[in-house]
């Protein structure tokens, strides 16, 4: 159960993280971002786990002769699922 919840917390923090990057990508206030996570400092939570796991989200290739980097991967997949499923919702079904 422990060890549960500790994954439950270090994927809590990479989601905010996440979050945050993006956030300060699309020029939010940086105060206002630091009352949102309650937090002065929201590099605490903006790591290059985080920022990976963005640019996976956003499609960003990785630059070439770099290795994908794991939560790059997996923000790809995790993207390329959602177009997946949506693609098939918006296909007409058989009768």
């Amino acid at each position: 159960m422990l060890y549960a919840l500790t994954d439950a917390l270090a994927y809590n923090f990479l989601l905010v993280g996440t979050l945050a990057g993006y956030l300060q990508e699309q020029g939010l206030d940086a105060d206002l971002l630091r009352r949102h996570l309650q937090c002065p400092d929201p590099d605490r939570y903006v790591n290059q786990e985080a920022l990976d796991l963005l640019s996976g989200l956003m499609g960003r290739p990785v630059n070439e002769g770099q290795r994908e980097p794991t939560w790059h991967f997996v923000g790809r997949q995790i993207a390329q699922c959602g177009v997946d499923q949506s693609k098939e919702r918006s296909q007409p079904q058989p009768e």
